[in-house]
């Protein structure tokens, strides 16, 4: 077996072939030679001393070609060479014009960094897997009841053990009876969720992504039939029971119709099941659609207007509320598109659901799914976890250190001030007395307290002064102990400076962040500056596109034109009648008041000069053909100024006021400044960019063009 050595000497690469059996004699004699000697990075072009290297361009490239069509090829690489370089031309023109200082152009680059850097700011493996997590549960959804008893985030210590001890005492009491029956009681007896409690606690079904992600966990991790142990939420502390667990159904569309039981009376409830039933025999026999049955008796107000149409529903959208969810079981069990329900029964009234269509959970490789994830993940409680695992990385990396000698101190010094959210400066001393050694002898320390570092993060140290500035900005009372309080103060401030840290070290960093970043720097400075030289200035420099016009006019002219007003009657008599007005000069608007009069759709008007490939403005497009085919016979009518009753175009009647027939002939600036200024634009970005060529001296390296053409030349 063989392997390749190579050494960077003198500037050539030399290739030896070192058997295995002679590797470690080889070694020996290198001694502590460094091998480890880095090749130049290859460069694709310079401009200036500004190099453009072979990673940067090839993943430009790539970018901006479509490789689902045909194979790449050297005359593509070529052709984006040229487009790069002129790219990178515009950029540094820009940059020696001084637009990269401009204050508009720093502030919206800053605010462009802050919100790409939200991205990165993160573990991007620990959210990829929370992702998954999210997926995979999203795949089911369980059915849970559950106990709460509530206590506030911000609680006494005194409250929280004292909410604890409640519920621990309650969970001891079903373990040793752990049935669905004696947890509905207890539920119903003890728990502080008065939304639930009727119910015997239960939420019904629920999926990933719905509720605080501490219930969720124990959602998913309880089995079925099963108890989840005491856990905290935002809310409170929690018992947990899973009584189901099926698979997610997807999301479904129906079609609606609702009659309301008004007070849940006798009479009304059979009043509503007889209309219900009426409704439902009417479509079953074919008499009508459920859609005209809808627009006609639904009492669902949000969705009668639309015959009943409804948006996509699941089972678990209605956590908490049991009716909504059995009646969105029912539109479930419909087989398929077009079947009804029976007529059913729920606190809201009588209901039918016709069944749309059913739209299954999108697989996790779908690029739609995957970025709502990842949204989803990143605004709720799992974000934490990621953010926590960043932070516990960059402190490993950083040689992160706290001294809580320090915090010891600062922590004598509070007052209730501290606890009240009013923190105030001026009471920390500037020094610190420690006294140590025997009562009889005791030795007194002085210590500069101010001065004492906190923690230490990379290169920089955190003092005692730079917390108690951190300090100020907390408004809110303390609850818990001081001790607690100021361990959470710092806690979230280290967490803070961490999250800083890696942000102001983005670029270097992460590869990504900083090409992606780059990209839109160079992107923006090159549109500011095509805006000053190009945009801008064809259309302003009124002179400079009147010149441009007049060195191309031969290229802007009309074709033969009709210069016509056109009236589409809804019938012959209308049209007969139309005719008339338009003789004796009745206006316009006259016209089109007395023509609309029954129904708006009875009458159009149009009016312009028309070539024959205008015909896409007109419905029907006929009408200019019959103007243009007449135009060239022998004895053509219609180029003459008149008013003629075409008759029948299509479904319309139509009567023609030719003005004037135009022949072909030049256009002026006016009727073309679109597209002159357009090429006018062309023009001077030509002349720029060969200005450009002369300013700055762009080098090729050909031979690393060869090499990414070997690499990517029948690509596809």
């Amino acid at each position: 077996m063989k392997r390749i050595v190579g050494l960077f000497v003198g500037g050539c690469l030399i290739l030896s072939s070192v058997s295995a059996q002679n590797e470690k004699m080889t070694q020996d004699k290198l001694g502590d030679v460094n091998l480890s000697v880095q090749l130049p990075k290859p460069f694709v072009f310079s401009i200036n001393q500004d190099k453009v290297y072979a990673d940067e361009f090839e993943r430009q490239f790539l970018k901006n070609i479509n490789l689902k069509e045909d194979p790449i090829s050297a005359k593509d690489i070529r052709s984006y060479l040229d487009l790069y370089i002129k790219f990178k031309l515009k950029v540094q023109d820009a940059k020696d014009a001084g637009l990269d200082t401009a204050t508009a152009y720093v502030q919206e680059l800053q605010m462009y960094r802050d919100q790409l850097a939200r991205n990165y700011l993160y573990d991007r493996a620990v959210t990829e897997s929370l992702i998954k997590e999210a997926y995979d549960r999203l795949k089911y959804e369980v059915r849970v009841s559950h106990i709460l008893v509530l206590v506030s985030p911000d609680a006494s210590e005194a409250d929280k053990k004292k909410a604890l001890d409640k519920i621990e005492e309650m969970h001891q009491k079903l373990m040793r009876n752990p049935t669905a029956e004696n947890f509905g009681d207890m539920a119903r007896n003890e728990s502080e969720d008065a939304g639930t409690k009727s119910s015997g606690g239960d939420l019904g079904y629920m999926t990933a992504l719905q509720v605080v992600y501490e219930f969720e966990n124990q959602a998913y991790n309880t089995a079925v039939g099963g108890i989840s142990p005491v856990f905290k939420t935002e809310f409170g502390y929690h018992i947990l029971l899973v009584t189901d667990k099926r698979a997610n159904r997807g999301d479904i569309k129906v079609n609606h119709i609702l009659v309301r039981v008004l007070n849940k009376d006798e009479n009304s409830d059979t009043e509503a099941r007889k209309k219900i039933d009426e409704i439902a025999a009417n479509m079953v026999a074919g008499k009508e659609t459920f859609e005209n049955m809808a627009k006609t008796y639904s009492e669902d107000y949000n969705s009668r207007y639309n015959g009943g149409a409804m948006d996509y529903i699941n089972t678990a959208q209605f956590v908490g509320d049991i009716d909504r969810q059995n009646w969105a079981d029912q539109a479930f069990t419909l087989k398929k598109d077009g079947d009804i329900t029976a007529p059913f029964r729920t606190n809201y009234g009588w209901h039918l659901l016709q069944r749309v269509n059913v739209r299954p959970l999108k697989s996790f490789d779908d690029k739609e799914m995957h970025s709502m994830l990842k949204m989803e993940v990143q605004k709720n409680q799992r974000s934490q976890t990621s953010v926590d695992s960043l932070v516990g990385k960059i402190k490993n990396e950083n040689g992160f250190t706290m001294n809580q000698k320090a915090v010891s101190a600062l922590l004598g010094y509070l007052d209730s001030n501290f606890m009240k959210g009013k923190f105030d400066e001026l009471s920390i001393p500037e020094m610190h007395v420690v006294v140590s050694g025997p009562a009889k002898k005791p030795v007194k320390t002085e210590y500069n307290l101010r001065k004492m570092e906190v923690f230490h993060l990379a290169d920089q140290s955190y003092s005692v002064g730079d917390l108690c500035t951190q300090l100020t900005y907390n408004s809110k009372a303390i609850q818990g102990s001081k001790k607690e309080g100021l361990d959470r103060l710092i806690n979230a401030w280290i967490d803070k400076t961490c999250v800083e840290y890696q942000d102001e070290h983005l670029e270097e960093k992460s590869v990504e962040f900083r090409d992606i970043y780059q990209e839109y720097k160079e992107g923006i400075l090159m549109f500011n500056r095509m805006q000053q030289l190009v945009w801008d200035k064809a259309n302003n420099d009124s002179a400079g596109l009147a010149t441009f016009f007049a060195a191309h006019q031969g290229e802007y002219n009309w074709g033969d034109r009709f210069d016509v007003e056109v009236f589409f009657c809804n019938d012959a008599k209308m049209m007969k009648t139309v005719g008339k007005e338009v003789k004796k000069g009745i206006s316009i608007d006259s016209i089109r008041r007395e023509h609309t009069k029954r129904n708006v759709l009875d009458y159009a008007y149009k009016a312009g000069k028309y070539e024959m490939g205008d015909t896409f403005l007109f419905v029907p497009s006929r009408v200019l053909n019959m103007l243009f085919d007449d135009a060239k016979s022998a004895k053509p009518k219609y180029r003459k100024p008149g008013i003629y009753s075409i008759g029948p175009v299509g479904d319309d009647f139509v009567v023609v006021k030719v003005k004037a027939f135009l022949p072909a002939g030049p256009k002026t600036l006016d009727e073309t400044r679109g597209p002159v200024a357009s090429k006018y634009q062309e023009q001077l970005e030509r002349e720029w960019i060969e200005a450009l060529r002369l300013k700055y001296p762009v080098t090729v390296n050909e031979s690393v063009i060869q090499s990414i053409e070997a690499k990517l030349v029948n690509q596809k």
